[in-house]
Protein backbone atom coordinates (compact mmCIF):
# COMPACT_ATOMS: atom_id res chain seq x y z
CA UNK A 1 0.00 0.00 0.00
CA UNK A 2 1.28 3.59 -0.89
CA UNK A 3 2.16 5.90 1.88
CA UNK A 4 -1.48 8.55 2.78
CA UNK A 5 0.87 11.51 1.23
CA UNK A 6 1.23 9.65 -2.37
CA UNK A 7 -2.46 9.13 -2.49
CA UNK A 8 -2.97 12.54 -1.96
CA UNK A 9 -0.45 13.88 -4.25
CA UNK A 10 -2.18 11.68 -6.99
CA UNK A 11 -5.29 12.79 -5.83
CA UNK A 12 -4.39 16.55 -6.70
CA UNK A 13 -3.17 16.03 -10.18
CA UNK A 14 -5.80 13.70 -10.89
CA UNK A 15 -8.14 17.06 -9.89
CA UNK A 16 -6.06 18.92 -11.98
CA UNK A 17 -5.98 16.63 -14.83
CA UNK A 18 -10.04 16.48 -14.60
CA UNK A 19 -10.54 20.22 -14.26
CA UNK A 20 -8.64 20.63 -17.51
CA UNK A 21 -9.93 18.01 -19.54
CA UNK A 22 -13.59 18.41 -18.38
CA UNK A 23 -13.67 21.41 -20.84
CA UNK A 24 -11.06 20.19 -23.55
CA UNK A 25 -11.40 15.97 -23.52
CA UNK A 26 -14.02 13.74 -22.95
CA UNK A 27 -11.25 10.78 -23.37
CA UNK A 28 -9.26 12.34 -20.68
CA UNK A 29 -12.19 13.87 -18.25
CA UNK A 30 -13.32 10.05 -18.38
CA UNK A 31 -9.81 8.58 -17.66
CA UNK A 32 -9.46 10.97 -14.96
CA UNK A 33 -12.25 10.42 -13.38
CA UNK A 34 -12.14 6.83 -13.09
CA UNK A 35 -8.59 7.26 -11.94
CA UNK A 36 -9.63 9.17 -9.07
CA UNK A 37 -12.21 6.08 -7.97
CA UNK A 38 -9.08 3.49 -8.66
CA UNK A 39 -7.11 6.02 -6.40
CA UNK A 40 -9.69 6.20 -3.62
CA UNK A 41 -10.07 2.59 -3.38
CA UNK A 42 -6.45 1.23 -3.02
CA UNK A 43 -6.39 4.49 -0.20
CA UNK A 44 -8.29 2.10 2.19
CA UNK A 45 -9.27 4.48 5.31
CA UNK A 46 -12.76 3.50 5.22
CA UNK A 47 -13.75 4.40 8.91
CA UNK A 48 -12.93 8.14 7.98
CA UNK A 49 -14.53 7.78 4.60
CA UNK A 50 -17.29 6.11 6.06
CA UNK A 51 -17.83 8.89 8.98
CA UNK A 52 -17.60 11.50 5.69
CA UNK A 53 -19.75 9.93 4.09
CA UNK A 54 -22.50 9.69 6.65
CA UNK A 55 -22.43 13.18 7.91
CA UNK A 56 -22.48 14.54 4.08
CA UNK A 57 -25.75 16.25 2.60
CA UNK A 58 -24.79 16.85 -0.29
CA UNK A 59 -23.91 13.25 -0.84
CA UNK A 60 -27.41 11.95 0.44
CA UNK A 61 -28.59 14.13 -2.16
CA UNK A 62 -26.53 12.77 -4.84
CA UNK A 63 -26.55 9.69 -3.68
CA UNK A 64 -30.47 9.54 -3.56
CA UNK A 65 -31.06 11.09 -7.16
CA UNK A 66 -29.05 8.43 -8.94
CA UNK A 67 -30.70 5.10 -6.55
CA UNK A 68 -34.27 6.88 -7.48
CA UNK A 69 -32.78 6.50 -11.28
CA UNK A 70 -32.33 3.09 -10.92
CA UNK A 71 -35.66 2.30 -9.27
CA UNK A 72 -37.06 4.02 -12.09
CA UNK A 73 -35.63 1.00 -14.21
CA UNK A 74 -39.02 -1.22 -12.62
CA UNK A 75 -41.69 0.25 -14.66
CA UNK A 76 -39.64 1.79 -17.72
CA UNK A 77 -40.34 0.08 -21.39
CA UNK A 78 -37.04 1.20 -22.79
CA UNK A 79 -34.66 -0.61 -21.10
CA UNK A 80 -31.91 -0.03 -23.49
CA UNK A 81 -32.37 3.92 -22.98
CA UNK A 82 -32.96 3.37 -19.41
CA UNK A 83 -29.44 1.32 -18.93
CA UNK A 84 -27.94 3.96 -21.31
CA UNK A 85 -29.03 6.63 -18.96
CA UNK A 86 -27.29 5.48 -15.68
CA UNK A 87 -24.21 4.61 -17.90
CA UNK A 88 -24.42 8.40 -18.15
CA UNK A 89 -24.55 9.22 -15.13
CA UNK A 90 -22.41 7.09 -13.15
CA UNK A 91 -19.71 9.84 -12.95
CA UNK A 92 -22.79 11.85 -10.72
CA UNK A 93 -22.61 9.11 -8.04
CA UNK A 94 -18.55 8.28 -8.44
CA UNK A 95 -17.17 11.84 -8.27
CA UNK A 96 -19.67 13.11 -5.59
CA UNK A 97 -18.52 9.76 -3.53
CA UNK A 98 -14.26 10.76 -4.01
CA UNK A 99 -14.51 14.24 -3.38
CA UNK A 100 -17.22 14.19 -0.73
CA UNK A 101 -15.36 11.54 1.41
CA UNK A 102 -11.95 12.58 0.94
CA UNK A 103 -10.57 15.87 2.59
CA UNK A 104 -11.17 19.21 0.45
CA UNK A 105 -7.91 21.03 -1.02
CA UNK A 106 -6.61 23.74 0.96
CA UNK A 107 -3.91 26.32 0.78
CA UNK A 108 -1.69 25.86 -2.31
CA UNK A 109 -3.33 22.87 -3.46
CA UNK A 110 -6.43 24.57 -4.06
CA UNK A 111 -4.77 27.73 -5.84
CA UNK A 112 -2.78 25.20 -7.94
CA UNK A 113 -5.84 23.57 -9.19
CA UNK A 114 -8.16 25.99 -9.64
CA UNK A 115 -5.09 27.70 -11.45
CA UNK A 116 -4.93 24.83 -14.21
CA UNK A 117 -8.74 25.01 -14.29
CA UNK A 118 -9.00 29.10 -15.21
CA UNK A 119 -6.16 28.97 -17.35
CA UNK A 120 -7.63 25.97 -19.46
CA UNK A 121 -10.72 27.68 -20.11
CA UNK A 122 -9.17 30.84 -21.19
CA UNK A 123 -6.88 28.97 -23.37
CA UNK A 124 -10.15 27.47 -24.77
CA UNK A 125 -11.11 30.60 -25.35
CA UNK A 126 -8.41 32.30 -26.95
CA UNK A 127 -8.67 29.28 -29.33
CA UNK A 128 -12.61 29.77 -30.01
CA UNK A 129 -11.57 33.95 -30.87
CA UNK A 130 -9.15 32.55 -33.04
CA UNK A 131 -11.32 29.98 -34.81
CA UNK A 132 -14.12 33.07 -34.54
CA UNK A 133 -12.16 35.29 -36.89
CA UNK A 134 -10.25 32.80 -38.78
CA UNK A 135 -13.15 30.90 -40.14
CA UNK A 136 -15.56 32.17 -42.23
CA UNK A 137 -19.31 31.94 -41.47
CA UNK A 138 -18.48 30.06 -38.37
CA UNK A 139 -21.50 28.78 -36.40
CA UNK A 140 -21.56 30.11 -32.85
CA UNK A 141 -22.11 26.71 -31.44
CA UNK A 142 -19.07 25.39 -33.13
CA UNK A 143 -16.51 28.43 -32.22
CA UNK A 144 -15.38 26.15 -29.03
CA UNK A 145 -14.44 23.22 -30.50
CA UNK A 146 -14.59 20.84 -27.61
CA UNK A 147 -17.25 20.71 -25.90
CA UNK A 148 -21.08 22.32 -26.30
CA UNK A 149 -21.02 25.76 -26.50
CA UNK A 150 -23.71 26.19 -23.59
CA UNK A 151 -21.50 24.00 -21.20
CA UNK A 152 -18.87 26.03 -21.89
CA UNK A 153 -20.62 29.08 -20.72
CA UNK A 154 -21.24 27.75 -17.55
CA UNK A 155 -17.14 27.54 -16.89
CA UNK A 156 -16.65 31.05 -17.93
CA UNK A 157 -19.69 32.13 -15.61
CA UNK A 158 -17.69 30.06 -12.65
CA UNK A 159 -14.14 32.03 -13.97
CA UNK A 160 -15.87 35.26 -13.60
CA UNK A 161 -16.54 34.48 -10.09
CA UNK A 162 -13.46 33.86 -9.50
CA UNK A 163 -11.76 36.95 -10.50
CA UNK A 164 -14.42 38.60 -8.65
CA UNK A 165 -13.51 36.92 -5.40
CA UNK A 166 -10.02 38.41 -6.27
CA UNK A 167 -10.75 41.20 -7.21
CA UNK A 168 -12.67 42.00 -3.37
CA UNK A 169 -9.33 40.02 -1.85
CA UNK A 170 -6.28 41.65 -0.85
CA UNK A 171 -4.43 40.23 -3.34
CA UNK A 172 -1.49 42.31 -5.46
CA UNK A 173 -2.58 44.73 -7.18
CA UNK A 174 -1.09 42.81 -10.71
CA UNK A 175 -3.16 39.66 -9.94
CA UNK A 176 -6.32 42.20 -9.04
CA UNK A 177 -5.50 44.00 -12.57
CA UNK A 178 -5.34 40.49 -14.02
CA UNK A 179 -8.58 39.01 -12.87
CA UNK A 180 -10.04 42.39 -14.11
CA UNK A 181 -9.01 41.72 -17.63
CA UNK A 182 -10.34 38.32 -17.30
CA UNK A 183 -13.51 38.92 -16.47
CA UNK A 184 -14.28 41.16 -18.98
CA UNK A 185 -12.58 39.06 -21.99
CA UNK A 186 -15.28 36.27 -20.27
CA UNK A 187 -18.13 38.20 -20.94
CA UNK A 188 -17.09 39.28 -24.46
CA UNK A 189 -16.33 35.58 -25.25
CA UNK A 190 -20.14 34.81 -23.97
CA UNK A 191 -21.38 37.20 -26.72
CA UNK A 192 -18.92 35.50 -29.03
CA UNK A 193 -20.94 32.44 -28.36
CA UNK A 194 -24.31 33.82 -28.08
CA UNK A 195 -24.46 32.10 -24.85
CA UNK A 196 -27.94 33.41 -23.48
CA UNK A 197 -27.63 31.34 -20.75
CA UNK A 198 -24.24 32.08 -19.43
CA UNK A 199 -25.89 35.73 -19.69
CA UNK A 200 -28.89 35.27 -17.86
CA UNK A 201 -27.19 33.02 -15.34
CA UNK A 202 -24.72 36.25 -14.81
CA UNK A 203 -27.21 38.29 -14.13
CA UNK A 204 -29.11 36.38 -11.84
CA UNK A 205 -25.93 35.66 -9.72
CA UNK A 206 -24.82 38.98 -9.48
CA UNK A 207 -28.66 40.31 -8.32
CA UNK A 208 -28.30 37.63 -5.61
CA UNK A 209 -24.96 38.41 -4.73
CA UNK A 210 -25.59 42.32 -4.79
CA UNK A 211 -28.59 41.05 -1.97
CA UNK A 212 -26.21 39.25 -0.09
CA UNK A 213 -23.31 41.56 -0.04
CA UNK A 214 -25.01 45.07 -0.38
CA UNK A 215 -22.63 46.52 1.83
CA UNK A 216 -19.92 46.37 -0.69
CA UNK A 217 -19.91 49.58 -2.63
CA UNK A 218 -17.23 48.32 -5.24
CA UNK A 219 -20.13 45.27 -6.13
CA UNK A 220 -22.85 47.48 -6.24
CA UNK A 221 -21.28 50.08 -8.62
CA UNK A 222 -20.19 46.93 -10.52
CA UNK A 223 -23.07 45.30 -11.02
CA UNK A 224 -25.18 48.40 -11.79
CA UNK A 225 -22.81 49.05 -14.57
CA UNK A 226 -22.64 46.08 -15.95
CA UNK A 227 -26.17 45.24 -16.12
CA UNK A 228 -27.07 48.75 -17.45
CA UNK A 229 -24.30 48.45 -20.17
CA UNK A 230 -25.81 45.50 -21.56
CA UNK A 231 -29.44 46.58 -20.94
CA UNK A 232 -28.95 49.72 -22.80
CA UNK A 233 -26.67 48.03 -25.80
CA UNK A 234 -29.32 44.86 -26.00
CA UNK A 235 -32.46 48.34 -26.35
CA UNK A 236 -30.15 49.69 -28.76
CA UNK A 237 -29.53 47.10 -30.80
CA UNK A 238 -33.84 45.90 -30.82
CA UNK A 239 -34.42 49.36 -31.72
CA UNK A 240 -32.18 48.90 -34.69
CA UNK A 241 -34.17 45.83 -35.15
CA UNK A 242 -37.42 47.38 -35.76
CA UNK A 243 -36.81 50.34 -37.45
CA UNK A 244 -39.00 50.20 -40.52
CA UNK A 245 -37.03 51.45 -43.91
CA UNK A 246 -38.83 53.58 -45.89
CA UNK A 247 -40.41 51.09 -48.36
CA UNK A 248 -42.38 49.85 -45.19
CA UNK A 249 -44.68 52.70 -45.04
CA UNK A 250 -45.29 53.49 -48.53
CA UNK A 251 -48.43 51.63 -50.63
CA UNK A 252 -47.80 48.37 -51.45
CA UNK A 253 -46.34 48.29 -55.52
CA UNK A 254 -48.10 45.56 -57.30
CA UNK A 255 -45.54 45.08 -60.21
CA UNK A 256 -41.87 45.40 -60.01
CA UNK A 257 -40.26 47.82 -62.64
CA UNK A 258 -40.17 44.60 -65.91
CA UNK A 259 -43.68 44.76 -65.04
CA UNK A 260 -43.82 41.21 -63.34
CA UNK A 261 -46.19 41.01 -60.57
CA UNK A 262 -45.01 40.89 -57.08
CA UNK A 263 -46.01 38.38 -54.25
CA UNK A 264 -46.79 40.45 -50.60
CA UNK A 265 -47.10 37.91 -48.32
CA UNK A 266 -48.57 39.91 -45.65
CA UNK A 267 -47.30 37.49 -42.89
CA UNK A 268 -46.22 40.30 -40.35
CA UNK A 269 -42.52 38.69 -39.47
CA UNK A 270 -40.18 41.78 -39.75
CA UNK A 271 -36.03 41.60 -39.94
CA UNK A 272 -34.15 44.63 -40.17
CA UNK A 273 -36.72 47.46 -40.22
CA UNK A 274 -38.86 45.17 -43.22
CA UNK A 275 -41.46 42.37 -43.61
CA UNK A 276 -39.41 39.65 -45.05
CA UNK A 277 -42.20 38.25 -47.23
CA UNK A 278 -43.19 41.27 -49.61
CA UNK A 279 -41.95 42.31 -52.56
CA UNK A 280 -41.02 39.49 -53.62
CA UNK A 281 -41.14 37.92 -57.38
CA UNK A 282 -39.78 34.72 -57.94
CA UNK A 283 -39.35 34.74 -61.65
CA UNK A 284 -37.00 37.61 -61.67
CA UNK A 285 -35.01 36.55 -58.65
CA UNK A 286 -34.12 33.07 -60.49
CA UNK A 287 -33.40 34.22 -63.39
CA UNK A 288 -30.85 37.84 -62.45
CA UNK A 289 -29.71 35.08 -59.36
CA UNK A 290 -28.94 31.96 -61.45
CA UNK A 291 -27.03 34.93 -63.91
CA UNK A 292 -25.12 36.29 -61.15
CA UNK A 293 -24.06 32.80 -59.36
CA UNK A 294 -22.67 29.47 -60.49
CA UNK A 295 -25.34 27.98 -57.40
CA UNK A 296 -28.53 26.90 -59.04
CA UNK A 297 -31.69 29.06 -57.54
CA UNK A 298 -33.28 26.18 -56.56
CA UNK A 299 -30.55 24.69 -54.60
CA UNK A 300 -29.39 25.10 -51.03
CA UNK A 301 -26.91 26.70 -49.48
CA UNK A 302 -23.81 24.87 -47.28
CA UNK A 303 -26.43 25.21 -44.17
CA UNK A 304 -29.27 23.48 -45.86
CA UNK A 305 -31.87 26.49 -45.81
CA UNK A 306 -32.81 26.86 -50.04
CA UNK A 307 -30.50 29.54 -51.91
CA UNK A 308 -34.22 31.22 -52.69
CA UNK A 309 -35.14 31.88 -48.68
CA UNK A 310 -31.32 32.82 -47.89
CA UNK A 311 -31.37 35.43 -50.86
CA UNK A 312 -34.73 36.97 -49.84
CA UNK A 313 -33.52 37.30 -46.05
CA UNK A 314 -30.65 38.69 -47.03
CA UNK A 315 -31.84 41.74 -49.78
CA UNK A 316 -34.97 42.05 -47.30
CA UNK A 317 -31.99 43.10 -44.73
CA UNK A 318 -30.62 45.83 -47.02
CA UNK A 319 -33.82 46.79 -47.56
CA UNK A 320 -34.22 46.21 -51.37
CA UNK A 321 -37.02 44.62 -53.45
CA UNK A 322 -36.60 40.74 -54.00
CA UNK A 323 -36.79 40.55 -57.59
CA UNK A 324 -33.42 41.93 -60.67
CA UNK A 325 -33.08 45.01 -59.56
CA UNK A 326 -32.71 43.85 -55.70
CA UNK A 327 -29.88 40.97 -57.09
CA UNK A 328 -28.47 43.30 -59.44
CA UNK A 329 -28.11 45.43 -57.06
CA UNK A 330 -25.36 42.83 -54.81
CA UNK A 331 -21.79 43.39 -54.87
CA UNK A 332 -19.73 40.37 -55.64
CA UNK A 333 -18.79 39.94 -52.29
CA UNK A 334 -22.92 39.95 -50.71
CA UNK A 335 -23.27 37.60 -53.76
CA UNK A 336 -20.63 34.88 -52.13
CA UNK A 337 -21.93 35.66 -48.54
CA UNK A 338 -25.35 34.25 -49.22
CA UNK A 339 -23.93 31.42 -51.24
CA UNK A 340 -21.93 30.67 -48.08
CA UNK A 341 -25.49 30.54 -46.32
CA UNK A 342 -24.86 34.13 -44.45
CA UNK A 343 -29.29 35.15 -44.78
CA UNK A 344 -28.59 38.71 -43.25
CA UNK A 345 -26.17 41.22 -43.88
CA UNK A 346 -26.08 42.15 -40.09
CA UNK A 347 -24.39 38.97 -39.29
CA UNK A 348 -21.39 39.70 -40.98
CA UNK A 349 -20.79 42.77 -39.01
CA UNK A 350 -18.15 42.90 -36.41
CA UNK A 351 -20.92 43.21 -33.49
CA UNK A 352 -21.34 39.98 -31.77
CA UNK A 353 -24.08 41.30 -29.38
CA UNK A 354 -25.89 42.35 -32.93
CA UNK A 355 -26.24 39.05 -34.30
CA UNK A 356 -27.26 37.71 -31.22
CA UNK A 357 -29.94 40.10 -30.81
CA UNK A 358 -31.48 39.83 -34.19
CA UNK A 359 -31.39 36.04 -34.08
CA UNK A 360 -33.16 36.02 -30.99
CA UNK A 361 -36.05 38.54 -32.39
CA UNK A 362 -35.70 36.27 -35.60
CA UNK A 363 -37.09 33.33 -34.01
CA UNK A 364 -39.67 35.50 -32.34
CA UNK A 365 -40.95 37.15 -34.73
CA UNK A 366 -41.67 33.25 -36.65
CA UNK A 367 -43.41 31.79 -33.67
CA UNK A 368 -46.03 34.47 -32.99
CA UNK A 369 -46.31 34.96 -37.20
CA UNK A 370 -46.29 31.29 -37.82
CA UNK A 371 -45.62 29.15 -34.76
CA UNK A 372 -42.67 27.98 -36.04
CA UNK A 373 -40.55 26.19 -33.95
CA UNK A 374 -37.98 23.76 -35.93
CA UNK A 375 -34.23 25.40 -35.93
CA UNK A 376 -34.92 27.94 -33.32
CA UNK A 377 -33.25 27.21 -30.18
CA UNK A 378 -35.16 28.51 -27.62
CA UNK A 379 -38.13 27.95 -29.19
CA UNK A 380 -37.57 24.16 -29.25
CA UNK A 381 -37.18 24.11 -25.71
CA UNK A 382 -40.48 25.60 -25.28
CA UNK A 383 -42.41 23.07 -27.60
CA UNK A 384 -40.11 19.87 -25.71
CA UNK A 385 -41.38 21.58 -22.15
CA UNK A 386 -45.29 21.18 -23.75
CA UNK A 387 -44.20 17.50 -24.29
CA UNK A 388 -42.95 16.99 -20.70
CA UNK A 389 -45.26 18.09 -19.11
CA UNK A 390 -47.84 16.34 -20.98
CA UNK A 391 -46.05 13.64 -20.23
CA UNK A 392 -45.74 14.44 -16.25
CA UNK A 393 -49.95 15.04 -16.29
CA UNK A 394 -50.75 12.14 -18.37
CA UNK A 395 -48.02 9.68 -15.76
CA UNK A 396 -48.21 11.93 -11.81
CA UNK A 397 -47.43 9.63 -9.31
CA UNK A 398 -44.83 7.69 -10.65
CA UNK A 399 -43.20 8.63 -14.16
CA UNK A 400 -42.96 6.66 -17.00
CA UNK A 401 -39.33 5.00 -15.40
CA UNK A 402 -36.19 6.28 -16.94
CA UNK A 403 -36.09 4.99 -20.07
CA UNK A 404 -39.28 6.31 -21.41
CA UNK A 405 -39.55 9.79 -21.03
CA UNK A 406 -38.07 10.75 -24.61
CA UNK A 407 -40.31 8.24 -26.18
CA UNK A 408 -43.56 9.42 -24.64
CA UNK A 409 -42.30 13.28 -25.42
CA UNK A 410 -42.01 12.01 -29.28
CA UNK A 411 -45.41 10.07 -29.00
CA UNK A 412 -46.90 13.38 -27.61
CA UNK A 413 -45.24 15.37 -30.20
CA UNK A 414 -46.34 12.93 -33.45
CA UNK A 415 -49.76 12.79 -32.17
CA UNK A 416 -49.82 16.63 -32.55
CA UNK A 417 -48.05 17.06 -35.78
CA UNK A 418 -45.27 18.85 -33.79
CA UNK A 419 -42.22 19.73 -36.30
CA UNK A 420 -40.07 18.47 -34.25
CA UNK A 421 -41.63 14.89 -33.87
CA UNK A 422 -39.42 11.93 -34.44
CA UNK A 423 -36.36 13.92 -33.49
CA UNK A 424 -36.38 12.57 -29.95
CA UNK A 425 -34.84 15.50 -28.49
CA UNK A 426 -34.42 15.58 -24.55
CA UNK A 427 -36.50 18.24 -23.05
CA UNK A 428 -33.94 20.84 -22.30
CA UNK A 429 -35.10 21.18 -18.43
CA UNK A 430 -33.48 18.64 -16.00
CA UNK A 431 -36.32 19.73 -13.28
CA UNK A 432 -39.05 18.10 -15.89
CA UNK A 433 -37.37 15.48 -16.93
CA UNK A 434 -36.66 14.27 -13.60
CA UNK A 435 -40.22 14.34 -12.81
CA UNK A 436 -41.34 12.95 -16.12
CA UNK A 437 -38.99 10.15 -15.31
CA UNK A 438 -39.93 9.31 -11.65
CA UNK A 439 -43.53 11.43 -11.25
CA UNK A 440 -44.22 13.80 -8.98
CA UNK A 441 -43.51 11.26 -5.83
CA UNK A 442 -39.79 10.55 -6.81
CA UNK A 443 -38.87 14.20 -7.89
CA UNK A 444 -40.59 15.25 -4.51
CA UNK A 445 -38.11 12.76 -2.22
CA UNK A 446 -35.17 13.62 -4.51
CA UNK A 447 -36.02 17.79 -3.88
CA UNK A 448 -36.56 16.83 -0.12
CA UNK A 449 -32.88 15.70 -0.46
CA UNK A 450 -31.45 18.58 -2.41
CA UNK A 451 -33.31 20.68 0.12
CA UNK A 452 -31.48 19.48 3.35
CA UNK A 453 -28.22 19.72 1.66
CA UNK A 454 -28.32 23.20 0.98
CA UNK A 455 -30.18 24.69 3.84
CA UNK A 456 -30.27 26.67 6.55
CA UNK A 457 -28.03 29.15 3.54
CA UNK A 458 -25.38 29.32 6.54
CA UNK A 459 -24.38 26.22 5.67
CA UNK A 460 -24.05 26.78 1.79
CA UNK A 461 -22.23 30.13 2.18
CA UNK A 462 -19.91 28.52 4.84
CA UNK A 463 -19.54 24.84 2.32
CA UNK A 464 -16.88 27.00 -0.27
CA UNK A 465 -14.28 29.97 0.01
CA UNK A 466 -14.93 33.14 -1.12
CA UNK A 467 -17.21 34.01 -3.73
CA UNK A 468 -16.78 30.49 -4.82
CA UNK A 469 -19.95 28.16 -3.62
CA UNK A 470 -23.06 30.12 -3.28
CA UNK A 471 -23.19 31.40 -7.40
CA UNK A 472 -21.62 28.34 -8.43
CA UNK A 473 -24.71 26.60 -6.19
CA UNK A 474 -27.11 29.26 -8.31
CA UNK A 475 -25.59 28.30 -11.33
CA UNK A 476 -26.20 24.99 -11.36
CA UNK A 477 -29.77 24.97 -10.37
CA UNK A 478 -30.18 28.13 -12.85
CA UNK A 479 -28.50 25.52 -16.04
CA UNK A 480 -30.99 22.90 -15.09
CA UNK A 481 -33.85 25.10 -16.57
CA UNK A 482 -33.42 25.55 -19.37
CA UNK A 483 -30.45 22.28 -20.13
CA UNK A 484 -30.34 18.58 -19.33
CA UNK A 485 -27.27 19.20 -17.50
CA UNK A 486 -26.79 15.95 -16.27
CA UNK A 487 -27.28 14.42 -19.62
CA UNK A 488 -23.96 14.75 -21.00
CA UNK A 489 -20.17 14.52 -19.08
CA UNK A 490 -19.35 17.63 -19.45
CA UNK A 491 -22.22 18.92 -17.67
CA UNK A 492 -22.01 16.60 -14.84
CA UNK A 493 -18.27 17.04 -14.25
CA UNK A 494 -19.71 21.14 -13.91
CA UNK A 495 -21.76 19.88 -11.36
CA UNK A 496 -19.53 17.91 -9.28
CA UNK A 497 -15.71 19.25 -9.41
CA UNK A 498 -15.93 21.95 -7.53
CA UNK A 499 -17.10 20.27 -4.57
CA UNK A 500 -13.27 19.34 -3.82
CA UNK A 501 -12.89 23.10 -2.94
CA UNK A 502 -15.35 22.98 0.07
CA UNK A 503 -14.74 23.85 3.46
CA UNK A 504 -15.65 21.46 5.96
CA UNK A 505 -19.56 21.98 7.55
Amino acid sequence: MLPARVHRAIFIVLLAVLGASMVTSVFLANLAWVLLGANWLLEGRWREKWQMGKESRLLHAVVGLYLMMLVGMLWTADTAVGWDTLRVMLPLLCVPLVLLTTRPLAGNARRGVLAVYVLTVFAVTVIGVVRWLTIPDLPHRDIVPFISHIRFALNCCVVIYLCVGVLLGSGPKPLRWGAALLMVWMLAFLVVIHSYTGIVVLAVVSFVMLLTRWRRWQLVAVWVLLVGGIVGAVAYEVSNYYRMVPMTWEPLREATVNGRPYYHAQDGIIENGNYVNNYVCDEELRAEWNRRSAMEYDGNVPSGYSVKSTLVRYLNGLGLTKDSVGVAALIPAQVASIESGVANPAYECSNPLRKMVYTALLEREFYVHTNAVAGFTMLQRIEMWRAAVHVIGEHPSFGVGTGDVIGAMDDYLTANNSELAGRRMNCHNQYLGIMAALGIIGFSLVLILVLRALFPLRRLRSAMPGTLMLPWTLTVLISMCTEDTLATLAGILFCTFFLAFRRPV
